[in-house]
Parts: C-alpha cells; structure tokens; sequence
C-alpha cells in the first residue's frame, strides 16, 4: 500500500519551546482567497512547512473520509478536497458524504429546502448517506478520517473510534473563542476587529472542545464591517477549506496531536486558564430576536452591522392618530438605511414623534427627522448617531420609502396621543 510521507518540525531552541510546525501550519490561514484550490505536487506542500529541522511524525494511510456538511461553507471544503483526492490519491483516496435531509418549507411545508453540500456531492459523484442522525447507523467499511465542516449534527463516540484518525472540523473563529454554532455572525455583529481559522479534533464529548491543529495566528484576520457579510463567509470559508487540506499534507490528523491555540499558549503561564475560560463568549445561532432594534444600547454602527448580516432589522411602533388601530402596536421593519452624522441630520427641520416598544415593552419616545424630498427619515441612535432609514414597512404592508410606509406611526411633537 503506498503511505503518503509526513513529517513534523523540531522544537526550535530559539522558539523558545513553541513547536514551529504550529506557527507554519498557521501559515495557510494567510493565504488568498483564490489559493484554495490545493496544488497537486505534494512536495511542493512539504517545502511550505519545511524548516533546517525535522524530524519524523509517522505515515498516514491513505485517506478514506466521510465529510459530513450542509451549506455553502461546508462545500469550499469538500471541493478542496475532492480537487486533492484528483491530484494526490497518496493523500486523499475516496470521499463519501454524509448530509440531513432538507427541511420542508414553503407553505403547507410541500416544498424541501436545498442542501448546497448534497448537490455539490452530486455534482462529483460522490457517494452521499443523507439521514437525519447517527442513529442505527454504523461508519462505511473503510473510512478512516471523519470530516465535518458546518454540519449541525454532534458525531457520536463510536462514530469516532470507528475511524483510525477520528475526526477533524474546521470552524472560523479563535477557539476557544466563540464556540457555538454561529461564529461567524456573532464576532460581526460583536464588532470584533479580528476573527480567524480553527482546525481542531472532533471531540467525543462536546462540539468544538477538541485538540486545536492549526490556528490563524495572533491577532487574526482584519475583520472590515464594511465588507459585504456574505463575501466575508466565502473569504472565510475559503481560508477554511485551504487550511484543512494543509493540515492533511502537513499531516495534523496523525497522533499525537498537539495544541496550536494561540489563545490556549498565551495564557499557559498565567495559570489563569480557568477565569479566562469562564470569560469567553459562545456563538448561539442566530434568531428573529437578534434583529430587533436595541434603541437602549444599539449605536448607528450596530444597527448598520445587524443590516449588513441580516438585510433588515425590526422594531415595534404605536399606531399614532385617531383611527381605530390608534393606539396598537405594529412590527416595523427597516430594509435600507445608512449611518447619518448629526450634522445632516440637523439639516432638516421637521420633526415628528415616534413611541416603540421593545419585546419587553418598554417604550421610548424619539424625535424623528423627516425629508420629504427624498422620503427618508433619520432616527438618533443611544450614543447620539444617527442613521438614514430610506426604505421601510408596516407588517403586512409592500415596502416603499421610509417617510411614506411609517407615516402611520409619526404625530407632531405637539399633539397629545
């Protein structure tokens, strides 16, 4: 059987006891985005992580992997793998796949919802098992590595123990920072200023508590909350599937695994571990909820950035005037908007009050800046900024210019309710 040759980096002296295969397994993470496609020449791979010093890590079999995946972030992934598999079957020598069914949807649920993982599987012929959980199954004869990538579904222990090297995941965060299943969305709408790569073990106990392979290195990647959010999953989604097949060549799916964490290697001689551990932030999914206006606490940045991820954001709003919905309270939804400063908003002279509620039903009463040239409206944030809503709606209403779609929620500042 041919053995696809893997080697491991020396301790440096000079690195002062951090393991360099670490910091060049790092290295993929800083690629471009167009360097996913992995190159075919595996000794072209090995000079990447070559160094003056190195010593034997052990052989890899040949790699039969099951890659368990869902959505598009799954499938940068296992398109770089399957482009490994064709240009270095040493490495990569058969991929099954595994993907839960979609979801019914649509109205009177007739409709299934598309499974990008499960199409793009097709579209190679891959051999794929769809079912809705590890239940009464057992592993395919012969799959040796399990890869899951966005998948949803916790692998059970004996799934594990059931392939020679276990299994690997690659997840966009620091970890231990922001475990959980929305990373993404989370370090964005935090406004963190940097996120990252993680290859990491497949735990048998809990999601994301495994062995950190390979990390993006310290401080991570830029994160620009201007950057359009569904070209900064490609561009992390990319990084991801890079680092993953360089984690294979480089041969980090081998035992004994080695922690690179960064976050885990700077606080080991602060013996802090535990304090830093209770402080870190989980990543929940994402739900109707996050898209709420928080007029307490939300500046013009926040709100821009919860637009950015979800294209609208919504709040509650009293009915103003005499009719008989006066008085009852209406979702409402802003569809386009854009940071204002104060100074264009004290541009315009007309103002009209507004009183939302929040879920907890609290209400707040603004003085809200109308254009009636353009048919925007401008709402002062908690800290003082503004935002520029120019498109909205009423629920159960077509959206159209602000000014207009909210005009039912506005009274004059003089005008008793």
């Amino acid at each position: 059987m041919f053995m696809y040759s893997l080697r491991r980096v020396a301790l440096s002296a000079a690195s002062g006891g951090v393991c360099q295969h670490h910091r060049l397994a790092w290295a993929c993470a800083t690629q471009q985005t167009q360097a996913t496609a992995p190159r075919s020449s595996s000794s072209s791979s090995r000079r990447r992580f070559a160094t003056s010093q190195v010593l034997a890590k052990g052989v890899s079999d040949p790699l039969k992997i099951l890659f368990c995946g869902s959505d598009p972030f799954s499938c940068a992934s296992l398109q770089a793998l399957h482009e490994e598999q064709l240009a270095n079957k040493g490495l990569v020598e058969e991929i099954e796949v595994m993907v839960v069914p979609g979801k019914k949807v649509g109205r009177g649920l007739t409709e299934t919802a598309r499974v990008p993982c499960k199409e793009l599987a097709e579209q190679l012929g891959l051999k794929i098992h769809e079912r809705p959980s590890f239940e009464d199954w057992t592993l395919p004869t012969g799959i040796n590595l399990v890869v899951a990538v966005s998948f949803g579904l916790f692998v059970p222990p004996r799934i594990l123990s059931s392939a020679k090297y276990g299994g690997l995941n690659i997840h966009p965060s620091l970890l231990p920072h922001l475990r959980g299943p929305a990373p993404i969305h989370r370090a964005f709408l935090r406004g963190d200023p940097f996120t990252g790569i993680s290859l990491q073990t497949l735990s048998p106990k809990s999601f994301d508590r495994g062995t950190i392979l390979a990390q993006t290195p310290a401080p991570g990647i830029p994160l620009d909350q201007t950057q359009p959010f569904p070209a900064l999953k490609r561009d992390l989604a990319a990084r991801g599937a890079t680092m993953l097949v360089e984690g294979l060549r480089a041969g980090l799916h081998v035992p004994p695994h080695d922690d690179a964490g960064w976050w885990a290697a700077a606080h080991a001689q602060d013996g802090d571990n535990n304090n830093n551990e209770a402080a870190l932030e989980y990543a929940p999914k994402t739900s109707k909820a996050d898209l709420e206006v928080d007029w307490k606490a939300w500046t013009a940045d926040d709100l821009m950035r919860h637009m950015n991820v979800f294209n609208t954001v919504w709040t509650r709003a009293v009915v103003q005037g005499a009719g008989k919905r006066a008085g009852a309270v209406r979702r409402v939804l802003f569809t386009r908007a854009r940071v204002a400063s104060a100074d264009e908003a004290a541009g315009f002279k007309r103002e009209q009050l507004a009183v939302f509620v929040n879920s907890s039903d609290r209400r707040y009463e603004m003085l809200v800046k109308l254009d009636g040239a353009t048919d925007n409206c401008y709402f002062p944030l908690a800290d003082g900024t503004w935002i520029c809503v120019s498109n909205a709606k009423m629920e159960g209403t077509n959206g159209r210019g602000a000014m207009s779609a909210l005009r039912k929620i506005f009274r004059a500042p003089d005008q008793p309710f």
